[in-house]
Parts: structure tokens; C-alpha cells; sequence
């Protein structure tokens, strides 16, 4: 075995020990279901809950974002901060999100009333999202649901 690919394989073998080859984000799994609340033309509905089935991720890393059909995505910030927003959710008295907790995500603004609340629920696609120290975005799951 040559010098260049006995270097390689310890460099690999290294960094996948020191986690640095490993996705924690794949620890991570969701699932979301319509929330028994019915919708009305009312703000503060609440839309749809996402269980946490496996994982973890800290309050401050987490990103949730709705997307439907008739507009860009929006964000959904925690209700605790006052931010007039889309979409809020609830954090709980800990730092994380865990295995098991559900939250739920309301509406801030009329997002789903008017006809097509009222003909099959509104079609909504959430992303989970955690976002690192630096900023960067990653993509943990993709969500769907019909809200009525």
C-alpha cells in the first residue's frame, strides 16, 4: 500500500471518529398531522402539530418555516418573542426540542381563511431547520399537511 492512500485512510478514519464525517441531523425525525382546532377566519388557529419522534435540537437552533402554495415562505418564531409573524410556535421550559414533544403551530395573520379553508383545507408544507453559530441552514425534514 503506498505512503498517499495509508495517509488517506488514517485522515478518513480520523475525521469519522472525531464526528466530522457524521450527519447528527439524520439523528432526527418528524412527522406533522392537522390540528383537531378547526380553522376560522380568525387569526391565532392553530394549524398543525409536529411530534419529534427521535433527536433533540436547542430552542435557539431551531428554524420552522411555512410554505403554502400563495406565498413566499414564512418564518415561525416562538410565541415568546414579540414578533408580529405568520406563524408562531410554543416553546416549553427547557432548552431543547425533545423525543416524544410536540409542537404546535398557529397561525398569526389569517393565513388559512377564506375559500380555499373552505373548500379541502389549506395544502402547507413546513420545514424544520437548524441553523449553526454562523448562520448556516440545514435542512433536517420537509413537512406536509392539509389544514382545515
Amino acid at each position: 500500500m503506498s505512503t498517499r492512500r495509508l495517509a488517506a485512510i488514517l485522515l478518513a478514519m480520523t475525521l469519522l471518529l472525531a464526528g466530522c464525517l457524521t450527519d447528527e441531523d439524520e439523528d432526527k425525525q418528524f412527522s406533522i398531522s392537522d390540528s383537531p382546532a378547526p380553522v376560522t377566519d380568525n387569526n391565532n388557529d392553530e394549524l398543525a402539530d409536529i411530534l419529534m419522534e427521535y433527536g433533540e435540537i436547542a430552542w435557539s437552533e431551531l428554524r420552522i418555516e411555512m410554505h403554502d402554495s400563495d406565498s413566499d415562505p414564512r418564518i415561525c418564531y416562538p410565541s415568546s418573542q414579540d414578533i408580529l409573524s405568520d406563524c408562531t410556535y410554543d416553546e416549553d421550559g427547557d432548552t431543547y426540542w425533545n423525543e416524544g414533544e410536540t409542537v404546535t403551530i398557529r397561525e398569526g395573520k389569517g393565513v388559512c381563511s377564506g375559500p380555499e379553508s373552505d373548500i379541502g383545507g389549506c395544502k402547507m408544507t413546513f420545514q424544520i431547520k437548524t441553523i449553526d453559530s454562523e448562520g448556516e441552514e440545514s435542512l433536517l425534514q420537509e413537512l406536509e399537511v392539509t389544514v382545515e
